[in-house]
């Protein structure tokens, strides 16, 4: 009983100790978070250029997104694939699923690569 006593005393030691430590690390840790970047054109009051430098940047990310859709529907495809040749027993869908998909990624991401200097002016 005495030994769990002691136990006990020293894990609410511990804790005390630590909780003391984890108050204390706010006023010794505090990082300014870092400052908002500016749209990159038409920055100098234009609103005109201000709503250019928006769309753009809005196609950009338009862009990434529809790279980053191409690769999750190929990876679902890919997987259903997988499935389906593994039941059959013929290997040849997937082949097709995988050289196709890697095919059409790359065209994506060269269009997006493509489109987005386009989009720059």
């Amino acid at each position: 009983m005495t030994s769990i006593m002691n136990l006990f005393r020293r894990a609410r030691g511990a804790l005390a100790t630590s909780s003391a430590a984890l108050m204390a690390l706010p006023s010794v840790a505090m990082a300014a978070l870092p400052q908002q970047e500016s749209i990159t054109e038409g920055a100098d009051g234009d609103l005109f250029g201000t709503i250019q430098g928006v769309g753009r940047e809005g196609f950009s990310l338009g862009f990434i997104a529809l790279a980053a859709f191409a690769i999750l529907v190929y990876i679902v495809g890919l997987i259903w694939a997988f499935n389906e040749s593994k039941k059959r027993g013929e290997w040849s869908v997937l082949g097709a699923v995988l050289g196709f998909g890697v095919l059409m990624i790359v065209v994506v991401i060269w269009l997006a690569n493509y489109g987005d200097p386009i989009m720059g002016g």
